[in-house]
């Protein structure tokens, strides 16, 4: 009698555990599709979450400020933000909960209705009049008060500079560090998007302003299908890292990246047919190097010395459009000058005009 005990002991032992199987467990989980969202384009959130049943209560967060309490809701994002939402879905059931998070990647189209890409633009025999660092002169530098200006004034592009903090965004600024142009100091590399954030900039006459250090994103947000940019980026920043933002907020068409780096313009022409890449051209060496070399160039950037008509008739041999300054950086004035560098370019059918006085040259060319 001892061993039956025993043995019908061991044999209860060994059944299964009266416990939920893991199936029956709440555990949320969801996909979506398409994988590549585009703002404006419905979105597709399935549910796959275990242990639910008829009963079960679905909370979905799009992040955006919308909600939904279906099992397999459909959701358009209206706006980008800043080009990614962490989506949840909570799901509830028998007394317990469970929540699933995951990141959603939005994008804007790459063709904006009813507006030209600049390529289309440069087609034209008009020239582009290019705020240097936008129209800064009652405002700071590369700030969104001045490209603000700039779209007000019906500017036709803005040169802005791009340099990447230490935690890896993307801000604007001309100089190594913030020292001039802010109230903080440092190194934009050695600071962080949050201590960066907290400066407030100075206009060109000194008075500290209640403008911050704009990021790139909040830029291409404002400019899109309003205004035309040239980013420069030779020695501040990757092109790899600029590049994938400007396809996301949709102004790869808008757009020209600018290097004096042979290697990185050879990088942006093989990336995307799309990219407009301008090289820098001090002399012929320099024309003479890039013609030679397998890529697909639209603009190019003379210096003073290579904006001659035999180097102008070159490019424009090559179909190349010319890029060139006017009262960037220089004490001398379009008044001063009785406009004579907006003449000359004119004159050599120079394509872009990049100035420090944008609104005096686009009045004078009208």
């Amino acid at each position: 009698m001892k061993q039956y005990l025993i043995y019908l002991l061991t044999f209860i032992l060994a059944l299964p555990a009266c416990t939920k199987d893991d199936n029956d467990v709440l555990k949320a989980s969801f996909t979506f599709s398409p994988e590549n969202v585009v703002v404006g384009n419905a979105v597709q959130f399935t549910n796959e979450s275990l242990g639910t049943d008829e009963y079960t209560v679905y909370a979905w967060n799009f992040g955006d400020g919308t909600t939904s309490d279906s099992k397999n809701p459909i959701h358009t994002y209206r706006d980008i933000g800043k080009g990614i939402y962490e989506v949840s879905l909570t799901i509830k059931g028998g007394g317990t909960e469970n929540t699933f998070k995951q990141a959603v990647q939005l994008s804007l189209p790459g063709t904006i209705t009813g507006r030209k890409s600049l390529k289309e633009r440069l087609a034209s025999d008009a020239i582009v009049v290019c705020a240097h660092r936008a129209c800064h002169q009652q405002v700071p530098e590369n700030s969104i008060a001045a490209i603000q200006n700039a779209i007000d004034a019906g500017i036709d592009m803005v040169e802005i500079d791009i340099r990447s903090t230490n935690d890896g965004e993307l801000v604007l600024m001309h100089d190594a560090t913030v020292d001039r142009t802010t109230n903080g100091t440092g190194k934009v590399s050695n600071l962080s998007l949050e201590a960066i954030r907290k400066l407030k900039l100075y206009d060109n006459s000194g008075r500290l302003t209640d403008e911050q250090v704009p990021t790139l994103k909040e830029v291409l947000k404002l400019a899109r299908g309003k205004i035309y940019i040239d980013l420069d980026i030779s020695k501040k920043a990757t092109f790899e890292k600029v590049y994938p933002l400007v396809k996301q907020f949709g102004m790869l068409e808008q757009v020209m990246f600018y290097s004096s780096e042979l290697q990185v313009i050879s990088n942006m022409s093989s990336t995307d047919d799309e990219v407009l890449a301008m090289p820098m051209i001090r002399d012929e060496s320099d024309f003479n190097t890039y013609s030679n070399m397998d890529i697909n160039l639209h603009v190019v950037h003379y210096s003073s010395s290579s904006f001659n008509e035999r180097l102008v008739q070159k490019a424009k041999d090559k179909g190349w459009k010319v890029f060139v300054n006017a009262y960037v950086n220089s004490s001398t004035t379009p008044s001063t000058d009785n406009y004579g560098a907006v003449d000359k370019a004119r004159a050599l059918e120079g394509n872009i005009i990049q100035t420090d006085y944008p609104i005096e040259i686009k009045q004078y060319l009208q």
